[in-house]
């Protein structure tokens, strides 16, 4: 971020690491053993994951290569550059950070019945609004596209705060793309954007997954250069 002027971004959409060791926790109350008969994380479940579909052979090989130990909360320095790029923010994880109080901010409301797993989760936001609720279920493995990231928000989630926190025009950062999520959110609403990803195994699986669905859009639309989005600058660190 360093190479970016002050208020360069409109608006910072970011998911950082919580520090809370994701990688190694389990999926809620439908909990998968394996042969020692403990439970498998999050990450290895989607290291073994195969389709049912075909030989069952493991079609999805990146993830064999994926990193468990990126869940390492950033330092001081990785929030004084995010606040001092952009011009507003919204943080995911918001409760797990040192942050400025504020009176706006979100609740994603995963919808799903799992006890002892966190049936919502918090988005710390600058916006000095009203506190919002979204609902939208997130059901991992449950749902129809392949789970690419452990911890993979759906595109609707994304929408809906474009929708509600950004203006047309907006250039939109995400310092850890992630399962690209926000990406897709951004080339179907015409927002340009720029992400960051640390991991090349994710960053390729973000970006075979949003090639796919970005093909799949064009063939319904008619864009001219004009009304078409770019995504102005990608980057593996």
């Amino acid at each position: 971020m360093k190479k970016y002027p002050d208020n360069f971004f409109d608006l910072a959409i970011v998911d950082p690491p919580y520090g809370i060791d994701a990688p190694n926790m389990s999926m809620g109350a439908n909990i998968k053993k394996n042969k020692s008969n403990t439970s498998d994380s999050v990450a290895n479940r989607l290291k073994k994951a195969r389709f049912s579909k075909g030989s069952g052979k493991l079609k999805n090989r990146a993830l064999n290569s994926m990193r468990l130990d990126w869940d390492i909360k950033p330092k001081k320095a990785y929030f004084d550059e995010l606040f001092r790029v952009s011009k507003n923010q919204i943080i995911f994880g918001g409760n797990y950070f040192n942050l400025p109080p504020t009176r706006c901010v979100i609740c994603w409301d995963k919808v799903q019945p799992w006890q002892n797993f966190s049936q919502w989760e918090m988005a710390w936001t600058s916006f000095d609004k009203v506190a919002s609720i979204f609902k939208c279920s997130n059901k991992g493995g449950n749902i129809s596209e392949l789970k690419i990231h452990p911890t993979q928000k759906p595109v609707k989630l994304y929408e809906w705060i474009l929708m509600k926190y950004a203006q047309a025009g907006d250039k939109i950062l995400d310092t850890h793309l992630g399962s690209g999520s926000n990406r897709i959110a951004c080339y179907k609403n015409g927002f340009d954007f720029y992400g960051f990803e640390i991991d090349k195994t994710y960053y390729d699986a973000q970006n075979k997954r949003f090639e796919n669905i970005r093909h799949s859009l064009d063939q319904f639309r008619n864009f001219t250069e004009e009304t078409k989005v770019v995504n102005k600058q990608l980057h593996l660190l």
